[in-house]
């Protein structure tokens, strides 16, 4: 009867076990590396989208700032000849120039409201990717940014709680909406139509319940009126232009924008 004999497997040396751990050691470390790689290449990329924009979006509103300020300007001189004439004339024989001072003080108001956008601000806020951040600077830019656009929000309410305090009131009790209907073509022409009316067409404006408008009163409330939107303007709106001009330049220097 045969018998058959295992062969015993050949010991390894301590080198051998020694290369074999080394090499998993490497196996291992290279798989984390490159997955590290992988991690900052797509962090990366995503930091370069997203700046990319809020650049777009932040370019967009320093134009559209620069709009709004313009119409803003605009309704400032209709409200002071507004509140000059409340002051010193008779309110006898109103015309149309009367009636487009009184019509951009009472309805021209969103139109000159500036809404800054913040979709990307506000993905930045909930978002993990801090390489974004690269350096103090953006950091710096773009919280004085958030700051200065929650501002702008705020002063805006401020707005139109003056309009919707006092000077819708105005309009019920005395503004001659048979003049607007006129001029408007019964409403055919809308807001911003109507601002861009030159000439604008010639009708007698007649204020209405004109034995209880008291015009002191009515100057007061024109007056603060324009006194907060001369303050929107110079104050927060300038503000606003900083914080936006530092951001550009900030997103510019770190991820290397051209300026247009």
């Amino acid at each position: 009867m045969e018998v058959h004999h295992h062969p015993h497997p050949e010991k390894k040396s301590f080198k051998e076990y020694l290369l074999e751990g080394l090499m998993i050691f490497l196996a291992v470390t290279m798989g984390f590396i490159a997955e590290n790689i992988r991690e900052s290449i797509s962090e990366n990329h995503k930091s370069q989208e997203l700046a990319e924009s809020l650049y777009k979006e932040v370019k967009a509103d320093s134009v559209l700032i620069q709009q709004k300020i313009q119409l803003r300007n605009r309704k400032v001189l209709q409200m002071t000849y507004l509140r000059n004439c409340l002051r010193d004339s008779s309110l006898e024989h109103l015309d149309s120039r009367f009636g487009m001072a009184m019509y951009w003080t009472n309805f021209v108001v969103s139109l000159i409201l500036f809404e800054p956008q913040d979709g990307i601000l506000s993905q930045l806020k909930n978002s993990t990717n801090f390489k974004f951040y690269k350096t103090s600077e953006l950091q710096n830019a773009t919280g004085k940014y958030s700051v200065s656009v929650s501002r702008i929000r705020i002063r805006n309410q401020q707005e139109y709680n003056i309009v919707d305090n006092f000077i819708r009131n105005v309009n019920i009790r005395h503004f001659d909406f048979r003049w607007l209907e006129k001029v408007s073509d019964d409403g055919a022409l809308n807001g911003s139509q109507m601002i861009e009316l030159d000439p604008c067409p010639a009708f007698p404006f007649e204020l209405r319940n004109k034995s209880t408008l008291n015009k002191d009163d009515l100057a007061a409330i024109v007056s603060q009126y324009l006194y907060v939107v001369r303050g929107t303007s110079q104050l927060h709106y300038k503000e606003f232009i900083n914080s936006n001009h530092e951001l550009l330049q900030a997103l510019r220097n770190n991820y290397h924008f051209e300026k247009e």
